[in-house]
Parts: structure tokens; C-alpha cells; sequence
């Protein structure tokens, strides 16, 4: 009997550990992830394979910023875009930048941490509310609620600075942007969705295309963040250096 009953909870602990745990493991975001999907061939907008909804006042906002990349590129030095005085890029374009970031589940919120610029934000899964009004704000990478709704946590995002573009192209959103995502984990991938409430810029709400992170595991060369500082001293060495003659052209 005394050999049998210290032989029980070695046989619990082994029924234990063959329960399936899907749904957990589906929800456990942890991990360092990376972009894995394109944008290249996209008409305007790294978000969307579509022509976006914009009103006059998005159009026109649209039309005034100048990126150096994508399908509207110019050379940088005649462009406006923000990063161009190391501005911080801001979480959306963050986010569809490729470089990689870490998800830190903690009990009331969830941290993402950004390897670009060295930033973070936070979602709070405390069962908080999404505020009516930032008194602080706005904020490079806004203010994050989020709650799970079965294996998909949903986060909005609002008290965004508009002076921040939504990807590297130059897509528009204002300070009152209200932004949704959907983040769902599929085996070694993270899966997202966007939609953008921002009715002075878009007639109405769109959403992105299915966008895919790819876990990195730590062993690999992008599976712990290292420090990439975006300095305006070094930013304005490199206008000096290489932008701005490279924009003047051979002399």
C-alpha cells in the first residue's frame, strides 16, 4: 500500500500533463515576433491592398505628406516625413516596420516592447474602459485597452498624435482616431487585424489585411531585442553626410 499510494500522484501528474491545452496556448502571446507579410505591390497605403476612403481633409493630408518610400516615394531630402528629424515613428508604424518587438503577458496588462527607437507601450487587460478623453495626450503610441474575446485579444488604441504617419507611406490619422486590433495566435504566428475609426480623415471605418508575426525563437539572431536608438545626433550626421548630397545630385 505505502509503495502504491507514492505511486499515485505520479500517475495524477502524468494525466496532468497530457490534458490538451489548446486554448491556453492559443492565448499566450509571449515571445519576440517578427513581420512576415508584404506590403510591396499595395496602391497606397502598407495597411491595405485597397484605395482607402478618405474625406477631402484626408486626401488633401494625404497629398501633403511626402515620404521616401513606397509608391509616392521622393528622394528623403525633399520629403516630410517626420523620422526625417528623428521624430519617434509611432506605434502603427512601428508595428509594420520589420523589426522585431516582444509581447510580456503580466495578470492586468500586457507590454510591447519595440527593438525600433527602444519603446513601449502598454494594454491594459484589467477591465478598464476606453477613456472618453486623454487629459495627457496626445501620445506617440496612444493610450491601449484590451480584453479577450475567446482565443483573439481585441485592443483599442486612442490618444494618438496625429503628427505621426500610420505606416512608412505617409497614411494619415488624426489626434481622434480611434483604432481597433484583433491579435489571434496560430501555431509559431500572431495574426492581426487593423481598423481605423477616424472620421474626419475616412468616410468610414476600413480594415487591413491580415498582417503575420513570426515567432522568433531565442536562439536566432532576432530572438532577443537589442538597442536601436533612432538619435538626432546621429540622424542629423546622416543628413549631412549622405541625404541631403545625395539629393544635390553628382557634382
Amino acid at each position: 500500500m505505502k509503495k502504491l499510494s507514492a505511486f499515485i500522484p505520479t500517475m495524477l501528474s502524468l494525466v496532468i500533463l497530457f490534458i490538451p491545452t489548446t486554448s491556453l496556448a492559443q492565448s499566450d502571446l509571449n515571445g519576440v515576433w517578427l513581420r512576415g507579410s508584404r506590403s510591396d505591390a499595395y496602391p497606397v497605403s502598407q495597411w491595405s491592398p485597397d484605395i482607402l476612403p478618405f474625406t477631402t481633409l484626408g486626401q488633401t493630408q494625404f497629398d501633403s505628406n511626402v515620404p521616401g518610400k513606397g509608391p509616392r516615394q521622393s528622394m528623403p531630402a525633399f520629403g516630410n516625413d517626420p523620422l526625417g528629424d528623428a521624430n519617434p515613428p509611432g506605434l502603427y508604424r512601428t508595428l509594420v516596420y520589420g523589426r522585431p518587438w516582444e509581447f510580456i503577458q503580466l495578470p492586468n496588462k500586457i507590454v510591447q516592447m519595440f527593438e525600433w527607437g527602444k519603446h513601449w507601450r502598454t494594454i491594459w487587460t484589467d477591465g478598464r474602459a476606453v477613456p472618453d478623453v486623454i487629459v495627457a495626450g496626445p501620445y506617440w503610441y496612444g493610450y491601449s485597452v484590451g480584453e479577450w474575446q475567446g482565443d483573439t485579444l481585441v485592443v483599442k488604441t486612442v490618444g494618438l498624435d496625429g503628427r505621426a504617419w500610420l505606416d512608412e507611406w505617409g497614411t494619415p490619422f488624426s489626434d481622434f482616431a480611434l483604432i481597433e486590433e484583433r491579435w489571434t495566435r496560430v501555431g509559431n504566428s500572431l495574426e492581426m487585424k487593423l481598423t481605423v475609426n477616424d472620421p474626419d480623415l475616412y468616410r468610414e471605418s476600413w480594415t487591413s489585411d491580415t498582417k503575420q508575426f513570426n515567432y522568433q525563437d531565442p536562439d536566432t539572431l532576432n530572438g532577443e531585442l537589442m538597442e536601436q536608438i533612432f538619435a538626432p545626433i546621429d540622424e542629423m550626421e546622416f543628413n549631412r553626410t549622405i541625404r541631403d548630397p545625395a539629393a544635390a545630385g553628382p557634382q
